[in-house]
């Protein structure tokens, strides 16, 4: 299995050329295609704004936006030059819908970790797209290890959202050097079933070449998200795998805790599906 196609956030802030070059990485590891999509806030200058607006307001913010634009190709192009495809988009419209729509035909979607500056947009990108697209999300933190998922740790819990994500992640962990599979029981002994779905697991990574046990770990005293990053950091891994999760609450997608605690405290990439 591989990807032959990865999408990734480009925009104008520091971070993005750290993010970018991760996925340049993973993109030549793979020999995929890589799609940069320029995404940023405040730019959908709607006719009726631009009318409360002076002529040379509206001219000033709008070569502004080209600019900012431009220099964001550019580097993005310049990171990309060993790249065997790329392809450059800036959508107009609303961002976080025009996301959603591209994330829905691509095999991997790169993302940052949320900015403090842009936080709210920021949050929004990652809820809606890892919600709504269908496809797997790897959120990049700032600054995110020269490795690209040579020791990769999987948070298992037995539900959909786990199986997606390690479904999606395949690719990864076929090509992974070492690979830690942890299942949380945070609600009392497992039972039988889920002794079982952990053996199950077991036997379809390695219908794959994938040679990984289930350890089993009960967490009492710490939030699971917590003791997932404390974990990561104990083992070394460059990687986490685990399911995203979300709920609806008044009409709006959101996070659920421990897959907000990650993305918000995260030092390693982290690859969620929905």
């Amino acid at each position: 299995m591989t990807y032959r196609s990865v999408l990734v956030h480009v925009d104008n802030d520091a971070a993005s050329q750290s993010r970018l070059d991760y996925a340049v990485r993973l993109a030549r590891g793979f020999d995929a295609e890589l799609v940069g999509i320029y995404l940023v806030p405040g730019t959908d200058l709607s006719p009726s704004s631009a009318a409360m607006l002076r002529p040379e307001v509206v001219a000033r913010r709008l070569a502004e936006f080209g600019d900012a634009q431009h220099a964001a190709e550019k580097a993005f192009r310049t990171a990309a030059a060993g790249v065997a495809a790329v392809d450059w988009r800036a959508p107009a419209g609303a961002p976080i819908d025009a996301a959603v729509v591209h994330g829905r035909c691509t095999d991997l979607f790169i993302l940052g970790q949320r900015d403090a500056a842009t936080a709210s947009f920021g949050d929004a990108l990652v809820t809606s797209v890892l919600l709504s697209s269908g496809r797997p999300t790897l959120v990049v933190p700032t600054t995110p290890p020269a490795s690209v998922g040579e020791n990769v740790l999987v948070a298992w819990n037995g539900g959909r959202e786990a199986a997606r994500a390690i479904g999606d992640a395949l690719p990864l962990l076929e090509r992974a050097k070492h690979l830690d599979i942890l299942a949380v029981d945070d609600d009392g002994e497992p039972g039988v079933a889920e002794r079982l779905a952990g053996a199950r697991l077991g036997t379809w990574l390695r219908a794959h070449g994938i040679a990984a046990g289930v350890d089993r770990h009960e967490v009492r005293d710490i939030g699971v998200g917590e003791w997932l990053l404390d974990r990561a950091a104990d083992l070394g891994s460059d990687l986490i795998v685990m399911g995203g999760y979300g709920h609806a609450r008044m009409r709006e997608l959101v996070l659920g805790g421990v897959t907000r605690t990650v993305l918000r405290s995260m030092t390693v990439p982290v690859f969620m599906a929905h």
